[in-house]
């Protein structure tokens, strides 16, 4: 299926293809959530919600296939993680996202997000790095926030 195509109907499209994968609803009681999108029997993005306190709730691993990058299976994903935030009553949603990946951080400025600080020297959570990656190689990492609690979330991701 081509991009064009998806761009004018990817909300309906998508509506009915996004799959809950915690329990038959979004209401774990674990305040965590992960969601997969599929069109035509292909998995084309996902993303998690994973509660980090009784306010906050961080955006987690968003992808989406290369295939359908700006095509707007990222807003329906990332709108999935705000509605969650919302119903759940978290105050905020936080996510972090690497330089190399400026269409990410134009997704998430486009969903509401703000960039609330920048760091040096990121790390993928479980792993560790040599001396000399830690002295050679920094990857800068920014760090964006959402305000969910009586925001408005739009088809456009907006707020």
């Amino acid at each position: 299926m081509e991009c064009q195509f998806l761009r004018t109907n990817i909300n309906q499209l998508l509506s009915c293809c996004i799959i809950c994968l915690c329990g038959l609803s979004c209401s774990s009681s674990s305040g965590s959530c992960l969601w997969v999108a599929e069109l035509e029997g292909n998995v084309v993005g996902a993303v998690a919600a994973v509660r980090l306190s009784d306010d906050v709730v961080e955006l987690l691993r968003m992808c989406v296939d290369r295939s359908y990058r700006r095509c707007g299976v990222g807003v329906v994903l990332g709108q999935k993680v705000l509605q969650f935030a919302e119903a759940h009553r978290y105050a905020s949603v936080v996510l972090g996202t690497t330089a190399y990946t400026p269409a990410a951080h134009q997704l998430y400025k486009r969903l509401g997000f703000h960039c609330v600080g920048v760091t040096n020297g990121y790390v993928t959570p479980g792993s560790s790095r040599s001396f000399l990656e830690q002295i050679f190689y920094r990857v800068k990492h920014h760090h964006y926030r959402r305000n969910v609690l009586h925001s408005k979330i739009t088809s456009k991701g907006q707020h």
